[in-house]
């Protein structure tokens, strides 16, 4: 989104604005609190899967966490020609949890000299791979997230699509065709509902159409001790990314705080030219 500027979870804690997010039941192979510094030792890369996970000389099958390559062929073969250029070449792998029922491994690769370079970072800043911190209970490189702004920006790869670009809320139509699919949303959060069990971000008047962010007791209790309260969000502008369900309208269910991102207050949400080209 142009003139919208994501500021980083992180940087709520020293300037009270910046990202937050939501919780949902977790994925039934999922691994429990992977840990972001495990040991790191040297692998090689032996070969990469249809699906874009590595096929590692030691560790065997292997995934990139905290990221999602596009769905159609065009912009997935463009991801998976650039990960097979480095089939052969020596890895510093970090693994960050346990197998899922897959039985891939989660870990960070990078590659060594003469060009170090983290595959992730690569990926995400050649617009070839979309950043997705839902699809792990513990998201370790929030650096991504600035990556995919940049790239964004420069409409780089993916970026170029425009059905990968933010959705407006308002754009309830699109939203629709969208369902059951991995999307990211901007607008403008018009109304917050605490409850004992889950906290609403309602983006409309409309609570049975409009779009709604649903975040869980756990979540509002994490993100409240990161200085997020319902007062904070009321009126503010989100960017927002998930899969997107069919909910009383249409609704995300978010897992952590860096699925949601604080956006600059500049200009209206939902509206004008630049909206509309992002909806396309």
């Amino acid at each position: 989104m142009r003139g919208g500027v994501a500021i980083s979870v992180w940087a709520v804690l020293a300037t009270g604005l910046g990202a937050v997010q939501v919780s949902a039941s977790p994925h039934p192979g999922r691994a429990a609190s992977p840990s972001c510094a495990g040991e790191t030792r040297q692998d090689r890369l032996a070969g990469i899967t249809p699906e874009g996970e590595l096929l590692l000389e030691g560790l065997g099958l292997a995934r990139l966490p905290g990221i999602r390559l596009p769905d159609d062929a065009l912009h997935r073969g463009e991801a998976l020609d650039w990960l097979k250029a480095r089939i052969g070449q020596p890895l510093d792998v970090t693994v960050q949890g346990g197998r899922d029922r897959w039985n891939r491994l989660p870990l960070r690769a990078r590659l060594g000299e003469p060009q170090p370079l983290d595959l992730s970072h690569g990926l995400v800043e050649a617009g070839l791979a979309l950043v997705d911190p839902g699809a792990d209970s513990v998201f370790c490189q929030t650096e991504l997230l600035a990556f995919e702004e940049t790239a964004r920006e420069r409409r780089l790869g993916l970026w170029a699509d425009d059905r990968y670009n933010p959705v407006p809320v308002d754009q309830a139509e699109l939203l629709n065709e969208r369902v059951g699919r991995f999307v990211i949303i901007e607008g403008r959060v018009r109304s917050v509902g605490e409850r004992k069990q889950r906290t609403y971000l309602n983006f409309g008047g409309q609570w049975a159409d409009d779009f709604t962010i649903i975040i869980s007791r756990k979540a509002w209790i994490r993100m409240a001790e990161r200085g997020i309260s319902a007062a904070s969000l009321k009126g503010r502008p989100l960017r927002a990314r998930g899969i997107l369900q069919s909910w009383q309208g249409t609704a995300l269910t978010i897992d952590l705080p860096e699925m949601i991102e604080r956006l600059d207050d500049s200009r209206p949400q939902g509206d004008g030219e630049d909206n509309r080209r992002l909806a396309r």
